[in-house]
């Protein structure tokens, strides 16, 4: 008997214990001496200030049309350590509207606390330090920065937002980009007359992960509809149940405290976040399906004014400029050519991150700059003018973050672009970006689905990094000329991309800057002669720059070192850290080609050449060539790197990081000739 009080104590000890720690430690309001003092693993020599606690809660209750608003809660302290952490004092919060309502920011406190020696001084925000910033139509950001702050002081605010938009269900990030988080919690309550899909990002594990179903009456009104849950004009309580979902994070480093943004589109991607989409209504009688779908999407988009209405329009005032633009050209293949060039060679795009049109197409046209969707839906309307087939396509950039074709997020999507189709043949242009060939996109937007937007002919499309096509081939040819000089050639067909940063580094500077800026090999003295690009304004085409070379003086006049894979070579791992955290993100497939033919320089001799090696990578995704052979006069090396695919799990990490270590290690490695 008594084992089995035991028992039941340690058990109603553990409970409680557990219990204990599902709840915050602090007390918003109240601030101590002791709660200036932090130790946490997750604070180190590089953290600039930290968020002790971050406590969010929605819940919703009955409003005057009948129907049901949802109440935001949020109270949050932090921590500064040092200056560069003051940053975190600056608050945005961003708020929804349209023509007829908006969301309500309600009941923001904010204070900064100070620790004078074993005094605490309070500095608390004021009505005049609150600033609007109207984003577009629909968004305005509030901001403010907490008054008082500086290094040391820990810092709350706290506010509410009163939102009658249920599809705007404010989402939750447990995880900050730059400063790490000590608690992070966030509860939702919803009536099952609603209904929510949950969606989760991220890699940490929560601390905390609860629903269930709970109940709660609501009073609604209806004083401006004939909504079944109120008679007009008449107080009606609703008595359902409820979902509740309790969520609690601990210990979350920021999601770049490993310093890994190489090879990563957009960090956000992978913040520890929850998002919510409306799925559904239940008014009593009928199940209403509220979840956007691709059709439904495409239907109103076509009809927006500031998206599809207009390119539907007859915009017959295009006329005489199109005219003067095609010229005699008949082909309409070459006729969209014409009126894209114009496009993409005399509009200034605005903003890579907006996808509508903010004034008219009329307005953009007269002043020559625009957003992207305001230039590219112009190019559209110029290019249907002419009975050319052409639609917009929606797409997110990889630095906007990714989109899902399962669900459409309009939200997610920041760009548009133009499918242009003529016979049989399409072709996907983007004038907002100038120096970028007719037919082609810049690499920015091969980021996964993007979506056609027509009366017509609507659909999913996809470009995936892997699809992208980009091979480089160099040739090097170096010799002893009649007159005992050592002189060589250099010869690079750029892959597209290459070519096109090439020529954006060009059009800002010049072609004799552009060669000035080589970076030889260590050990011999070099001087260009004879330099040149080929196809440098054929934008539809790679370039190809080449130069002659003269080798003035070696270092050593009896033993030469010199780097066989001359201005070719990785000169670092791209992968320096131990371990990663994210997925491999590359721009495209590497596919790098290098041929030398060297004659050996005259009156020397080979002491040390490097081996022939070769490496594959997962077996058939991708390889490393070292190649290399020679005689008693002449030297040939084959270096070949090449990735079937861009994108790589985070499991693969180590390999390919080890990959590259190789490749860094055979491509420093000398040719040492000695004097005979």
């Amino acid at each position: 008997m008594n084992y089995l009080k035991y028992l039941t104590v340690l058990f109603l000890l553990i409970h409680t214990n557990s219990k204990c720690q599902e709840k915050l430690n602090i007390e918003f309001g109240k601030v101590s001496q002791k709660d200036f003092v932090l130790s946490s693993k997750i604070i180190n020599a590089s953290t600039n200030a930290v968020i002790i606690a971050d406590v969010g809660h929605t819940d919703f209750v009955g409003n005057k049309e009948g129907w049901f608003t949802y109440v935001f809660k949020r109270k949050t302290r932090i921590k500064i350590l040092n200056k560069n952490g003051l940053g975190a004092a600056t608050v945005k919060v961003r708020l929804w509207k349209d023509d007829d309502t908006q969301e309500i920011l309600e009941d923001l406190r904010a204070t900064a606390y100070n620790l004078d020696g074993s005094k605490i001084s309070e500095t608390p925000l004021s009505k005049n330090d609150l600033f609007e910033d109207k984003l577009n139509k629909n968004l305005v950001d509030k901001k403010f920065t907490v008054p008082g702050a500086k290094e040391g002081s820990i810092i709350e605010y706290s506010y509410t937002i009163r939102s009658h938009f249920l599809f705007n269900l404010q989402s939750w990030e447990f995880q900050d980009m730059t400063y790490p988080c000590l608690w992070s919690e966030y509860d939702l309550e919803y009536p099952v007359t609603l209904n929510y899909i949950t969606m989760r990002q991220g890699y940490d594990s929560f601390f905390v992960n609860k629903t269930a179903v709970g109940h709660a009456s609501y009073s609604v009104a209806n004083v401006n509809n004939d909504h079944p849950y109120a008679k007009q004009d008449e107080d009606f309580n609703v008595s359902v149940r409820t979902i509740k979902s309790h969520w609690i994070m601990k210990d979350i480093p920021p999601l770049n405290a490993s310093g890994i943004e190489e090879y990563v589109f957009n960090l956000s991607d992978y913040i520890d976040k929850i998002s919510f989409q409306e799925a559904g209504t239940f008014d009593g009688r009928t199940k209403d399906d509220v979840k956007n779908s691709w059709p439904r999407l495409t239907a109103e988009l076509m009809l927006e004014g500031e998206f599809g209405r207009p390119i539907l329009d007859d915009n017959f005032w295009l006329d005489d400029q199109i005219k003067s633009i095609i010229g005699n050209a008949t082909d309409p293949l070459e006729q969209a050519k014409k009126i894209y060039y114009y496009v993409s060679s005399n509009y200034t795009c605005t903003s890579h991150f907006d996808k509508y049109i903010r004034t008219t197409l009329r307005d953009v046209f007269k002043k020559r700059e625009g957003t992207v969707g305001e230039i590219n839906l112009l190019l559209i309307s110029m290019l249907r003018q002419k009975k050319i087939f052409a639609d917009p396509v929606l797409l997110s950039t990889r630095d906007f973050g990714f989109n899902t074709a399962d669900y459409p997020e309009i939200s997610r999507m920041n760009y548009v672009i133009c499918l242009v189709k003529i016979k049989d043949t399409k072709y996907y242009i983007d004038a907002s970006v100038p120096l970028l060939g007719f037919g082609r996109l810049p690499i920015n937007c091969y980021n996964g689905h993007a979506r056609i937007i027509s009366e017509k002919d609507s659909g999913s499309i996809y470009f995936y990094p892997s699809s992208v096509k980009e091979q480089n081939q160099t040739t090097v040819t170096i010799y002893n000329d009649d007159n005992g000089k050592v002189k060589g050639k250099y010869e690079s067909s750029r892959g597209y991309y290459g070519s096109f940063d090439a020529r954006r580094e060009i059009a800002k500077k010049s072609v004799k800057e552009y060669f000035q800026n080589i970076q030889f090999p260590s050990g011999p003295e070099f001087s260009i002669e004879n330099p040149g690009i080929d196809s440098l304004n054929q934008l539809e085409e790679p370039i190809n720059v080449h130069y002659d070379f003269l080798v003035n003086k070696w270092k050593d006049g009896n033993v030469i070192y010199f780097s066989p894979m001359f201005t070719e070579s990785y000169q670092e791992n791209p992968f320096k850290a131990e371990d990663r955290k994210f997925p491999i993100e590359m721009p495209y497939p590497i596919d790098k080609f290098y041929l030398l033919n060297m004659e050996i320089p005259n009156g020397y001799a080979i002491e040390e050449i490097p081996k022939s090696a070769k490496v594959a990578f997962n077996g058939n995704d991708g390889f490393f060539e070292y190649l290399i052979a020679h005689d008693e006069t002449n030297i040939q090396l084959k270096c070949h790197i090449k990735f079937n695919r861009a994108n790589f799990a985070r499991d693969e990490y180590n390999t390919l990081r080890d990959f590259f270590a190789f490749v860094v290690n055979k491509q420093s490695e000398q040719i040492v000739f000695k004097k005979k």
